[in-house]
């Protein structure tokens, strides 16, 4: 028996629309994908997000009907290579069948708060459910506004706590130059800047840094059609905010990312359980990779393709309940 291809398509609405400086996102659609063979079963997922140079939702949906019907699909790399989040929900899917995987890990991750004064609210229920590192969108509102609230969440944090601010791309140079001032005040408080200018600005986000001292995160900036070369050694200095479900072919992402491991963060798309899992084998077969992750998404839809709930700690034994068949067999008779 060959391998077999086939995929169900999903949507799910947002429990609250996601705020940041792109604007309002309320809908997450895309793929599961199920891999058939002789050994058994594998499942990946496919989660475009074309604002980030990946291919669209319609595009992954033609690519996976012609990978049904021609199998042999999967291992075309021209055919994949414009077409990262199939490339990595067909690989993920096909490592189900390969013997090299590491054990399963446990991982801490960050606290997703909401822009604006919202995040005053969750950031001290996250305290409470023993979070220590918190991710914060700004480039929302006025810069001044902005910095005010997060003087109010520096109070607010337990001592220790750190602070991720991510402004998507979204900010002026000037308006950085402004945040870096006024985060010298709190350099204790900050664990990075996350991809304050747009893609292609990456040298002055190095001089800022560099004269700042405030580590500054690439994000989107990974993406796209000369992304892959920042994560060459050396290439950056900060950390590197690395969304596995987009970055193409999981056993080249591994390969890629094992010497710069301890650089990475890896971070979610509002992906389903499958995506989820995807994401934390990759992140096994790293062990170098010590930073904590960006995967508190688990609670945004009111659905069931998460059995997981968010929390500070997603731990191994947690992960090894879940039964991708399940979630398949939810979406197939929901069709």
């Amino acid at each position: 028996m060959g391998r077999r291809f086939f995929f169900q398509p999903y949507q799910r609405s947002f429990v609250k629309p996601l705020r940041t400086a792109r604007g309002t996102w309320a809908v997450r659609a895309g793929f599961i994908v199920r891999v058939e063979a002789a050994s058994g079963v594998g499942y990946g997922e496919v989660a475009p997000i074309p604002e980030f140079g990946t291919e669209t939702v319609e595009a992954a949906g033609a690519f996976l009907q012609r990978l049904a019907d021609a199998p042999e699909l999967a291992g075309d790399v021209d055919a994949l290579a414009t077409l990262p989040c199939c490339a990595f929900g067909v690989s993920s899917a096909l490592a189900s069948f390969r013997e090299d995987s590491a054990p399963s890990r446990d991982y801490k991750v960050a606290a997703l708060l909401p822009a604006g004064r919202a995040a005053l609210s969750v950031a001290s229920e996250k305290v409470l459910q023993g979070y220590e590192t918190f991710k914060w969108k700004i480039g929302v509102e006025p810069v001044e506004a902005e910095q005010a609230i997060f003087g109010e969440l520096a109070t607010r944090l337990p001592e220790g706590a750190r602070l991720r601010l991510d402004a998507n791309g979204g900010l002026s140079v000037e308006c950085l130059e402004s945040w870096l001032s006024f985060l010298q005040a709190h350099r204790g408080r900050v664990d990075y800047l996350e991809q304050p200018l747009a893609v292609g600005e990456e040298a002055v986000m190095a001089r800022c840094s560099e004269a700042s001292g405030i580590p500054i995160a690439l994000d989107e900036s990974l993406h796209g059609a000369d992304g892959l070369r920042w994560l060459e050694a050396r290439a950056w200095p900060g950390p590197l905010v690395v969304k596995p479900a987009l970055a193409g072919d999981d056993r080249r992402l591994i390969e890629r990312l094992r010497p710069v491991a301890r650089q990475v963060v890896l971070s979610s798309v509002f992906e389903t359980q499958v995506g989820l899992e995807n994401a934390l084998h990759l992140a096994d077969q790293l062990p170098g990779l010590n930073r904590v992750i960006g995967f508190d998404t688990l609670d945004a839809f009111a659905d069931s393709l998460c059995i997981l709930h968010s929390t500070s700690t997603i731990r191994s034994a947690e992960r090894g309940v879940f039964s991708p068949e399940t979630l398949w067999q939810q979406l197939l008779h929901s069709t």
